[in-house]
């Protein structure tokens, strides 16, 4: 494009500018991003594609053509950066897909204008870092002005032009910019085989405001860089000079066809058992816990800080296939799948540490953990067990869906809005209702208390269930050699309505269903009031924490529904999930009633006999002469209140695990 041709863009521009809304876009901050899809609807097209092009001198016309538009208006000079944003479909194109995804910044992208999506894996802090060099001749005054434009150019003080004298730095008359190194990965669900090892793509940020985590639309310019200056092998590396945080991490592409499809399915009374068996068809059986997992996929309502999404803890005996249900949800577009096993509590958060960058120097940099990259989406962990370290991290993330961290220069707030589905194995193999859960798996009371539901999945011998089930497992290997058997198995998809719902098809509708914000009506709240009260009878028993777990459940009920308002149908259903829970990890057998204390390892029934074993302790400590009370005297003392020895044992047991005695010596006692 010629001088002639770029004076012909800019009157046009200019005007442009004005008339967009650009009251809008006017501000008091030092940098500005425009929309220049707005540009492209207005037709100055051919601005877009010299700025394609052409990036750097594209941005200064257009800075230019801002700066007049803004003094036309406010008659005044704006000091501000001008970065531009949202490049329009038709430009952002690679030749196989419809936008660029990181997988296409090649040689052929190489100083061009493109914008792509990531997911940030890594980000430094913020440093501050040379822009445009001001110097001069300490001999002759000559002075000179340097653009630095590639971050890997070494530095050194430029000959003066006159004299050839070393020049020198002024520092008062450069500028500087906010700097920020980060790393992204290609999203899954860009990817065309999610199977395939994730691709990475390093961006130098100019102006950053200081970005650690999230799904991200970056808009920048690809450049190389030679590390090894024998051998002409180039790497190739993004000049960032604007990313957003994409708040809504999935876009389901819905057209008018899905939709209708969608709706038509959702009028079907049993559109809700359909979906959540179409959600895992390979695993048979366990109605309850799939729709459990497919409302947990819809959540409930999002309310200020009360948090939309459910957690749900499944522990199950070998063999029931739990990391086959964790893999499958996470295929959903949004979820991550991980193992606790793998993973250290700053793993499953967020870590930093010192790491090597591109740029060459050894600095602190944030790397987001499995429920910082789940954000908005669902968290899968496999062989959940859990240690002090790891409790902590995962607590805050659990509650108020935000990890805080503090290391290294570096004070972040890292957003975890997402839900957590976790599975582990019992600590002896079986599940046995008759023991509390923390004395079978090793996850701490105050973590138990955050999920919503909890479902043991026992292994239990039936034979016609045991022939159903082995059935099905040799038929599904069978569907994956023939087509015929699959179609006979319904595996990949069924008719529902004239409808086809196959994988595909549940995705869509989880992400139309979340759309929904239905309001809890009067009946609804009527019967969750009555459903708390009940299960609070005589004592306390269920928490306020169950209450609000089954308002989640119902809201993303009546959402999976396709609904407005909460009804009683929706109610009656997460009472429903909730008792289902319930029976299997809070029922005392003994009274008939829930306690939800046995959760957390000590029931009411059990609580009382620990307080009976421990005053026994302490009073028996306060005669002796060393704090020390032998096993032997604790028991005798028991005995004499009515407390048989197994009890009085197993009381002891328990106290030492929650530190409220000690055993310095074998056999002896003393409180803490």
């Amino acid at each position: 494009m010629d001088d002639k041709q770029i004076q012909n863009i800019r009157p046009r521009l200019t005007e442009c500018l004005k008339t967009l809304n650009f009251q809008d876009i006017i501000s008091e901050k030092k940098k500005v991003a425009v929309d220049i899809d707005n540009i492209y609807k207005h037709g100055v097209i051919d601005f877009i594609e010299f700025l394609e092009e052409f990036p750097k001198e594209g941005i200064e016309l257009l800075e230019e053509c801002y700066r007049d538009a803004y003094y036309s208006i406010k008659t005044e000079k704006p000091d501000i950066v001008i970065t531009v944003k949202n490049i329009p479909e038709e430009f952002n194109k690679s030749e196989k897909k419809q936008n660029y995804t990181i997988e296409d910044i090649k040689s052929g992208t190489l100083g061009k204008l493109i914008e792509f999506e990531g997911i940030i894996v890594i980000a430094t802090k913020i440093k501050s870092a040379l822009k445009k060099a001001t110097y001069v001749c300490t001999q002759c005054g000559e002075k000179k002005i340097q653009e630095v434009e590639n971050p890997f150019e070494a530095y050194f003080e430029p000959p003066c032009p006159k004299c050839a004298q070393n020049m020198t730095l002024i520092e008062d008359e450069s500028e500087y910019i906010d700097f920020q190194e980060i790393k992204v990965q290609q999203p899954l669900d860009s990817m065309g085989d999610p199977e395939e090892p994730p691709k990475y793509i390093t961006v130098f940020l100019e102006h950053s405001p200081g970005i650690y985590c999230g799904r991200v639309k970056v808009t920048g310019i690809p450049i190389k860089n030679q590390k090894n200056k024998n051998i002409p092998i180039y790497d190739i590396y993004v000049k960032g000079i604007n990313c957003e945080v994409l708040e809504d991490k999935i876009e389901a592409n819905l057209n008018e066809e899905d939709i209708k499809n969608i709706e038509k399915v959702g009028k079907n009374p049993k559109v809700i058992d359909i979906l959540s068996e179409r959600m895992i068809p390979e695993i048979k059986g366990y109605e309850i816990i799939k729709k459990a997992i497919f409302l947990q996929q819809v959540k409930g309502v999002k309310k200020g800080n009360k948090r939309a999404d459910s957690h749900l803890l499944l522990i199950t005996d070998p063999g029931i296939g739990k990391s086959v249900m964790l893999r499958k949800i996470a295929e959903i577009p949004g979820n991550l799948y991980g193992s606790a096993t793998t993973a250290s509590g700053v793993g499953l958060t967020a870590a930093v540490i010192r790491e090597k960058t591109e740029i060459g120097d050894d600095t602190w940099v944030i790397k987001p953990g499995l429920l910082v990259k789940a954000n908005k989406g669902t968290a899968c962990i496999d062989e959940l067990t859990v240690n002090r370290d790891l409790q902590t991290f995962v607590l805050e993330a659990m509650e108020s869906q935000t990890i805080h961290v503090s290391k290294g220069g570096i004070n972040a707030k890292l957003p975890s809005e997402c839900a957590i589905i976790a599975a582990c194995n019992p600590r002896w193999g079986r599940f046995d209702p008759n023991v509390s859960i923390p004395e079978q798996i090793n996850i701490p009371a105050p973590m138990l208390s955050r999920f919503d539901l909890i479902f043991p999945i026992k292994d239990e011998a039936d034979r016609s269930k045991d022939k159903d089930i082995a059935q099905h497992i040799i038929n599904v290997h069978r569907a994956y050699l023939s087509k015929e058997v699959s179609k006979n198995m319904k595996l990949d998809h069924i008719i529902v309505d004239d409808v086809l719902i196959d994988r595909d098809f549940v995705i869509k509708y989880i992400e139309y269903a979340k759309t929904k914000s239905p309001i809890i009506s009067e009946s609804a709240e009527k019967l969750l009031t009555e459903f708390y009260l009940n299960m609070r009878k005589g004592s306390v028993q269920i928490t306020a924490r169950q209450l609000e777990a089954a308002i989640r459940i119902a809201e993303a009920h009546a959402k999976a529904k396709l609904k407005d308002v909460v009804d009683e149908e929706d109610a009656n259903e997460a009472i429903s999930i909730i008792t289902e829970s319930l029976k299997e990890t809070a029922y005392d057998p003994e009274t008939g009633q829930f306690d939800v204390d046995k959760i957390s390892g000590v029931g009411k029934k059990d609580r009382s006999k620990m307080m009976g074993v421990y005053d026994l302790i302490k009073a028996l400590a306060e005669k002796s002469d060393n704090d020390l009370v032998i096993i032997d005297e604790i028991v005798e003392a028991g005995k004499s209140k009515g407390i048989d020895e197994e009890h009085i044992l197993l009381s002891i047991k328990k106290l030492k695990s929650n530190g409220d005695i000690d055993e310095p010596k074998t056999g002896k006692f003393r409180i803490i």
